[in-house]
């Protein structure tokens, strides 16, 4: 079958809820209709053994069984439903295990043709839900409770039939189960893993990979002080007259195109990126694993920022600062890290009082790079809830800076 089969059947795929959290219909029509054929070829071989031992009016169960297991894959690619289908293999799956326990005797000469009921219920738990999967458990089970009562009148209305064929069959019966529960169960262990790595993932892009470990093995973080760290705040120059001339769309890409920049050049340095806000950039070093050169990192990563933005129509004032902060986990279902205190206030401000296309610094963050980067003084400045703080320009590195991450 080609593409284009397998295209239109995913198009018509009606997902349970067990599926729904498999992502592509494709891969929920390829399995369930691997699972049919399986069983299909289960039963016809099963009903070719029955003829070998001259069971011939009972193998014609086996026929007709493939051939209920070939209209429910019919019925499953016409409407897309993997109940209709189910429940079309099910109920004549059910009477032919049935008709054949009857058939041969009970449970002592047919084999444990009944095991098919194990198959049956695992499918509907993987594939269908928790209510098919139950009311097919207490089917057989009930259907189990009911033929252990007829078994002596089943065994002397029929009598022993040819010694190796119980053996066989069962043996056939059990292959068979494995047979067509093994592919199913190895799918579904994959997509366990597969989605566990992808939580893992999504994990590690909300929290530092420190805290996140901390949240898996404790089920909770605690914050933290750290007596040395860097703040850096980065905003677009001008965004809200700008964002008025853009389309929603427009001014989305172009956001996502420079933080997702950003977001490169944060990796690169060994910065943690701590939040976006409007266009506003937030990051931190020194967090949540205390490095020596926190500032010279920060200050390596601004002017990387400033050289992506100069040839471009967006003009972004950067300000760090350096000084000790609190850095912790905050909520219980949204998870976000933040960094508090005076030096991230002090940081914003750096940011909010710098001029356009430039990198303002405060004292401590000179303090810590001026051996390595050339800084000019720009003086003391009136910073709102700050007073006057004495300032400086970050203008470029000295020399070429090794960081340690």
């Amino acid at each position: 079958m080609n593409d284009g089969f397998w295209d239109r059947l995913a198009d018509r795929v009606r997902p349970t809820d067990t599926l729904k959290t498999i992502e592509n219909p494709r891969v929920i029509a390829r399995a369930f209709s691997a699972a049919l054929w399986a069983g299909a070829v289960q039963v016809l071989v099963t009903g070719a053994l029955l003829a070998v031992f001259d069971e011939g009016t009972v193998a014609w169960a086996g026929v007709a069984l493939a051939a209920a297991f070939l209209i429910a894959w019919i019925a499953f690619a016409v409407t897309g439903s993997i109940v209709v289908a189910f429940v079309i293999v099910f109920v004549t799956g059910t009477i032919g295990n049935i008709y054949v326990h009857v058939a041969l005797g009970g449970y002592a000469y047919s084999g444990g043709i009944m095991l098919f009921g194990i198959a049956f219920v695992v499918v509907a738990a993987l594939l269908v839900g928790k209510r098919a999967a139950m009311i097919g458990g207490l089917t057989y089970a009930a259907v189990a409770v009911i033929l252990g009562f007829l078994e002596d009148s089943l065994k002397a209305r029929r009598g022993a039939p040819e010694s190796t064929l119980s053996t066989v069959l069962f043996i056939l019966v059990l292959v068979g189960t494995l047979n067509i529960l093994a592919p199913l169960i190895v799918y579904f262990m994959g997509r366990l893993r597969h989605e566990h790595d992808r939580a893992e993932a999504l994990l590690l892009n909300v929290l530092p990979g420190t805290v996140a470990a901390e949240l898996k093995e404790t089920g909770s973080t605690r914050a933290r002080r750290f007596d040395n760290v860097s703040v850096l705040f980065a905003d677009i120059v001008g965004f809200t007259p700008l964002s008025a001339t853009l389309q929603p769309e427009e001014l989305v890409d172009r956001l996502n195109e420079v933080f997702t920049y950003f977001d490169s050049l944060a990796e690169r340095h060994g910065v943690e990126k701590i939040r976006t806000i409007g266009d506003t950039y937030m990051a931190a070093t020194g967090i949540p694993v205390p490095r020596p050169d926190h500032a010279h990192a920060l200050a390596t990563m601004a002017l990387d920022m400033l050289t992506y933005a100069a040839p471009g129509p967006l003009s972004f004032r950067v300000g760090i600062n350096s000084g000790p902060a609190v850095a912790g986990v905050i909520g219980t279902r949204k998870f976000q890290y933040d960094v508090w205190g005076d030096t991230v206030n002090t940081a914003s401000r750096m940011e909010s009082h710098g001029e356009p296309g430039r990198i303002q610094i405060g004292h401590a963050t000179n303090d810590l790079i001026k051996d390595d980067f050339a800084t000019s003084l720009r003086g003391l400045i009136e910073v709102k809830g700050k007073g006057q703080l004495t300032t400086w320009w970050l203008e470029g590195a000295r020399r070429a800076v090794t960081l340690t991450r």
